[in-house]
């Protein structure tokens, strides 16, 4: 697989997978001194979720062993993705 078959499967991911980061960056940072600790625990679990899904998006733009479509890594940061949405859902209820 070439680099820019690889940058192309790897961009919209790290895109879908950096703006919630940066979200909960922000809203982390906006909210910490209003939310609880169970809250702050989840906000901190979600940061370190889009993190990895950040990371594994760019492995596969960066990783030149790859010879076929990342089937695996593209399941793992839309797995990691649904699993965020569901504890924000949770955090939510708080």
């Amino acid at each position: 697989m070439t680099p820019v078959k690889r940058w192309r499967i790897a961009i919209p991911l790290v895109v879908l997978s950096a703006l919630p980061f940066a979200a909960t960056l922000l809203g982390s940072w906006v909210y910490w001194d209003q939310d609880s600790n169970g809250r702050r625990a989840l906000t901190v679990f979600l940061a370190v979720m889009f993190a990895l899904c950040v990371g594994i998006s760019v492995s596969i733009g960066v990783d030149r062993r790859i010879r076929d479509v990342p089937w695996l890594r593209i399941g793992a940061v839309a797995l990691l993705i649904l699993l965020a949405c569901g504890v924000s859902w949770v955090r939510d209820s708080f």
